[in-house]
């Protein structure tokens, strides 16, 4: 029984075999790329962002060279995303507990150029959405964005959190009984509204 390997870990292994730092430093941009959208993705709008994106970059590519190829580059890089999200969250909390923030955070409201009336409760109820996801435990927020806004297969997210597949239909359908639960009292979502 042989194992399928993606076209990706075949690209990836082939310029970590050549060596050379140009080999070193091309799929890194590349890397980069998904790495941040994927971030972006599971971390939401936040004003650390760019501080996890570069440490869960500095872990993909130092656990490259283990990349075996028996799932796809993205799920690989997801999980190592997730997990570093995690610790991050984590030692904030941690952090938190033993000092506390001045009050100089600002909420992110970014004005765009779009003056239409839709626009602008399109961005509200994205604003919302995000602040009731901020409000799930990571393990359910993890599976609600990677299935529902991401579209990726159970098999793939239970790889990625490193959970049995039943599990992670179980927080799917926790989690989204949360969500609903959270966004029930939010006059955006409200079931006469445009």
């Amino acid at each position: 029984m042989s194992i399928p390997i993606s076209h990706e870990a075949v690209a990836i292994h082939a310029l970590l075999a050549q060596g050379g730092e140009e080999c070193a430093h091309a799929p890194s941009v590349e890397l980069l790329k998904m790495l941040y959208r994927q971030m972006r993705v599971l971390a939401g709008p936040r004003p650390d962002l760019d501080d996890l994106v570069q440490c869960a970059a500095e872990r993909v590519i130092r656990a490259l060279p283990r990349f075996e190829g028996r799932s796809a580059l993205s799920t690989f890089v997801y999980g190592v995303a997730y997990r570093t999200l995690l610790g991050q969250d984590r030692w904030y909390r941690r952090w938190s507990r033993r000092f506390s923030l001045a009050d100089d955070q600002v909420g992110e409201s970014e004005d765009t150029a779009e003056s239409t009336e839709q626009a602008a409760i399109r961005a509200r109820r994205a604003a919302s959405v995000h602040r009731a996801l901020a409000q799930l435990p990571p393990c359910k927020r993890a599976v609600i964005i990677l299935h529902d806004l991401e579209g990726v297969e159970m098999k793939e997210i239970a790889t990625i959190v490193d959970a049995n597949e039943r599990t992670v239909r179980s927080r799917l359908r926790d989690g989204r009984k949360k969500l609903a639960q959270i966004l029930v009292d939010d006059p955006l979502f409200d079931q006469e509204a445009p």
